[in-house]
């Protein structure tokens, strides 16, 4: 089985996310006029709910997964012998879960429709074969794959989901988008793998290790979900829960692109270290804090910039709630980035996620007992400092774990210079906003002089990434003239 192309598969992962970044551009005004707040609040409450059981589903299998499968992809018959275990052990899982899941809906006499639709998330768990795609470095059925089903739920969400009674629609839409985009890889699929007798399946030996990844999975969704269920039971406001889905929804599609390298050097970071060849490793973690540093701060000061711009025409009228609390997810966008390097390119690769628990059991421990002391206090702004906060400890720990594996000063430079750059981009960005009543045209005016702006700050200090993106390109011009 090949190993992919880093280039490659990383512009096959950017593409993706990119039309993944365009989407709810194009879906989230309509949603959120159709839907009103309090419909986008209740999809992100009751997906919350059906999220945590998805969650037990997976049981940490799909990085645990990718992780193993990585190490053997060049012996077809041992990745597939890993497929087959993992994936009886997950439709295992998904079965109790889903089980467990209509129980709970029974007791609390929720609407059966609304929690039925949102459940197909569950039921997606038990055909995810993405992870196995992913260790095979196979980008490009991946994004292909994406890229097709995310148009047809595109098209099925303009064409009905007209007002706030198709709100159901909207989760059938979602969740079985999510399905369809995990059963139409099985055609691919079958041709990776080989048959392996049920009789030389070994399930007990992954059960350690899979629990060592589950614990941080759950952790982890303390303070990505908690927020919004404990906002709807503490709160009781689900217009709250919409503001703030969709302030942390538009930092998640800017943290796509940012994080989007990582998925691809991860695995390659898993192959390299099952080779041992640690220089090459601290390369690639250096060089991708250089890349994740080069768009966070200027994504991130640029969000604050246009919000009170963006926000007004972009949501519609009633959503002005939104402006402050995307203003303040902004530093998310680097803080989590510190953290996804250091977790996916060395802390799992390394096979230490069992000291990265610590961290992220820290950070959902934080997040949880400042939830239940500042949503009553301050309600949905308290919740997004519960966030900042949880993400922070996890960043800061996971910094103190890999500081004897990689050069901490060096990272803390790369990432000062473009603080800097970013703070003298925000300047100019800003005050175009102030100056005139929001609008498209004065928002595309923000982001056009903040890419230029930043664009000349990085030639005029001769930034690193931009002299390496420079030689890239004249080799290339230079290889297609030939």
């Amino acid at each position: 089985m090949p190993v992919g192309n880093i280039r490659k598969n990383y512009v096959y992962n950017l593409s993706f996310q990119i039309f993944s970044l365009l989407i709810p551009f194009i879906t989230a005004p309509h949603l959120a006029r159709v839907l009103m707040a309090d419909g986008v609040g209740t999809y992100s409450y009751v997906n919350s709910i059906a999220t945590y059981f998805s969650l037990f589903a997976a049981l940490g299998l799909s990085s645990y997964g990718t992780r193993e499968v990585s190490r053997v992809r060049d012996n077809p018959r041992k990745a597939s012998k890993l497929f087959w275990e993992l994936s009886f052990i997950r439709l295992a899982s998904t079965l109790l879960c889903m089980g467990l899941y209509l129980l709970f809906i029974l007791i609390t006499g929720s609407d059966m429709r609304i929690y039925l639709a949102a459940g197909l998330v569950i039921l997606t768990v038990a055909v995810d074969c993405t992870w196995f795609f992913q260790a095979m470095e196979n980008f490009r059925v991946l994004t292909l794959r994406n890229f097709a089903v995310k148009l047809i739920s595109v098209v099925c969400i303009f064409a009905f989901v007209d007002g706030p009674e198709d709100l159901l629609l909207y989760f059938i839409i979602q969740g079985g988008g999510m399905l369809l985009s995990n059963l139409v890889l099985y055609a691919q699929l079958f041709k990776l793998i080989v048959p392996i007798p049920l009789r030389k399946l070994h399930f007990g030996r992954h059960v350690r290790e899979t629990l060592i990844y589950f614990i941080p999975t759950i952790a982890t969704s303390v303070y990505t979900l908690l927020d919004r269920t404990m906002l709807g039971v503490i709160a009781g406001d689900m217009a709250a829960n919409g503001y703030y889905e969709q302030a942390h929804k538009m930092v998640n599609m800017l943290m796509t692109v940012i994080t989007s390298l990582n998925v691809v050097v991860g695995v390659r970071t898993s192959y390299l270290f099952g080779k041992n060849k640690k220089k090459e490793i601290r390369h690639h973690i250096h060089n991708t804090f250089r890349f994740m540093f080069l768009l966070a701060f200027p994504f991130a000061a640029g969000l604050i910039a246009v919000a009170p711009d963006f926000v007004p025409w972009f949501y519609g009228h009633g959503y002005e709630p939104v402006i402050p609390l995307m203003m303040m997810f902004a530093p998310l966008l680097v803080i989590i980035g510190v953290s996804n390097v250091l977790g996916t390119l060395y802390l799992t690769p390394s096979g230490q996620r069992a000291r990265s628990n610590r961290a992220i059991i820290a950070g959902a421990v934080v997040n949880f007992v400042l939830n239940l002391i500042l949503i009553p206090l301050f309600g949905v702004y308290g919740a997004v400092v519960a966030s900042l906060a949880a993400e922070l400890v996890i960043s800061v720990l996971y910094i103190s774990y890999s500081a004897r594996f990689i050069s901490v000063p060096k990272i803390l430079g790369i990432g000062l210079r473009y603080l800097l750059l970013s703070a003298a981009m925000f300047i100019p960005t800003y005050f175009v906003g102030r100056a005139h009543e929001p609008s498209v045209g004065i928002t595309l005016l923000q982001i056009a002089v903040g890419v230029v702006t930043y664009t000349v700050l990085l030639i005029v200090v001769r930034d690193p990434a931009w002299l390496d993106a420079q030689k890239f390109l004249r080799k290339k011009i230079r290889k297609d003239a030939e």
